[in-house]
């Protein structure tokens, strides 16, 4: 098994998960606890996770003590957003989209955090102080990008606008590239284990639940966080294999849940 650097999962990401692979099936208090206890948490730890869960909106309770993932939610969007890769791009016409940060004050470090991972989010990289740039081949307009960067925590005091010509271009190296598709490689490997008949199971049920959530969570990060970058620079082709794999393997982590769960 080569070194993933995988998550460390908390009882907040053990109910957001689980109840992700449950696939819309609503799970009991005393399912979630469970889920807990196989991960390594309290009953109590994921009370007070599932009561903060639901006071953001991102599960609800379709019933007194059951509770399912929101159906609708900037959260829900960037979780799914792995399964529609293809549809978020077009054809890139060597024109890009900047983001200019002066007016951003930088003073609160959370506050900059924020606003530096949404644009992280959307594939901008920082080729200088306060001008943050992308190829523009996002399929979308100017309302819908900017729109989306606001929803995701870019600054208010940020300007968005697309070039056709920059006097300086970027660094192909702040994408990390060839870091990126050696991720992809190394979950591909993974996850392939993990599907393959044979997998050791030595480790047990529990131990497998825990690996297959950490992984799974991994990859779906690895995926929604993709740059996006045009075809042609050369960082998709281990990427899309990896989104070749993940059916199976969430239908395969699902069943493992759900058994534990005893809703197999």
């Amino acid at each position: 098994m080569k070194d993933l650097d995988l998550p460390e999962m908390t009882p907040r990401l053990v109910i957001l998960d689980v109840l992700s692979a449950a696939g819309g099936i609503a799970l009991s208090a005393p399912q979630l606890a469970r889920s807990g206890e196989i991960m390594g948490f309290t009953p109590g730890s994921m009370r007070v996770a599932t009561s903060r869960l639901a006071s953001e909106a991102l599960i609800e309770s379709p019933r007194r003590g059951e509770w399912k993932l929101a159906k609708t939610g900037t959260w829900i969007d960037e979780q799914t957003r792995w399964t529609r890769l293809h549809d978020l791009v077009q054809p890139w016409q060597a024109d890009w989209w900047v983001v200019v940060t002066q007016l951003v004050p930088r003073s609160s470090r959370s506050n900059w955090r924020k606003h530096e991972n949404a644009l992280w989010h959307r594939g901008f990289v920082e080729a200088e102080r306060d001008y943050f740039i992308r190829p523009a081949n996002l399929n979308l307009n100017f309302e819908k990008l900017a729109g989306e960067l606001s929803a995701l925590g870019m600054a208010e005091e940020s300007l968005v606008f697309r070039a056709t010509e920059v006097s300086q271009l970027p660094d192909l190296a702040l994408w990390n590239i060839a870091g990126r598709k050696s991720l992809y490689q190394a979950l591909c490997e993974e996850v392939e284990s993990l599907i393959s008949p044979g997998f050791d199971e030595h480790i047990g049920a529990y131990g497998l639940c825990r690996h297959f959530l950490r992984v799974g969570r991994k990859a779906i990060w690895a995926l929604n966080t993709d740059p996006l970058l045009p075809e042609d620079w050369g960082a998709n082709a281990a990427r899309d294999h990896l989104v070749s794999l993940m059916p199976r393997f969430i239908a395969q982590g699902r069943k493992l849940w759900l058994d534990q769960l005893d809703l197999g």
